[in-house]
């Protein structure tokens, strides 16, 4: 790998750990195929496929900010892959460990993530519940309160996401997993005050 290279990847490694828009683009369209093709070797179906996408995504990002990626010893497609496939068969083997003998999952499925998978308006289960996602929303960044808006409630799907706002795909994918995670975090906030006034009333 050549300097410019080098440095070139270096630049994009910053703009990742500082969450930029731009960086974020760039790593998505080019990576993005590297990670498919990793996921390939485990996945089955094209739901669990999309999960360990979004996994792998999250996972890369955190390696990133933990400074773990080292551009004087290899480029950053062999590093993404590598952390990739480790990531991979780390699940798969908490996987295997925790099924049960007369589980109906299949043996190459991959965990779901929790909370991650069902969309903020699909886990209110009751108008009270629903008032506060919806109160909540309001206080959320524009961008990603506009990109659950079209999801959940204009039911549109990805790719009606991603072409009404002139993204890609998978960018699309990752802003609105960072968006729904938003979202979390400001209702579970919500629930802690109000836990917090019951108490000191």
């Amino acid at each position: 790998m050549n300097r410019t290279n080098t440095v070139e990847e270096v630049d994009l490694v910053r703009g990742l750990m500082e969450r930029d828009p731009k960086a974020m683009e760039t790593f998505l369209q080019r990576y993005s195929p590297l990670l498919h093709h990793c996921i390939s070797q485990f996945a089955g179906r094209e739901l669990e496929r999309e999960d360990l996408f979004q996994e792998l995504l999250k996972y890369s990002l955190e390696r990133l900010d933990g400074d773990h990626f080292d551009s004087e010893r290899g480029a950053l497609g062999t590093w993404l892959y590598r952390v990739a496939w480790c990531r991979c068969v780390d699940l798969q083997r908490r996987l295997k460990a925790r099924q049960a003998p007369g589980s109906r999952l299949p043996q190459e499925a991959i965990p779901e993530q929790g909370d991650e998978d069902p969309g903020p308006l699909e886990v209110a289960a009751d108008a009270e519940i629903a008032v506060e996602v919806r109160s909540a929303l309001t206080r959320l960044d524009p961008q990603e309160r506009n990109l659950l808006e079209l999801r959940y409630l204009q039911d549109l799907s990805l790719r009606e996401v991603s072409a009404a706002l002139s993204l890609t795909l998978e960018t699309t994918k990752y802003r609105l997993s960072g968006a729904k995670r938003s979202l979390r975090r400001l209702l579970v906030h919500n629930k802690q005050l109000e836990r917090g006034v019951g108490l000191a009333s």
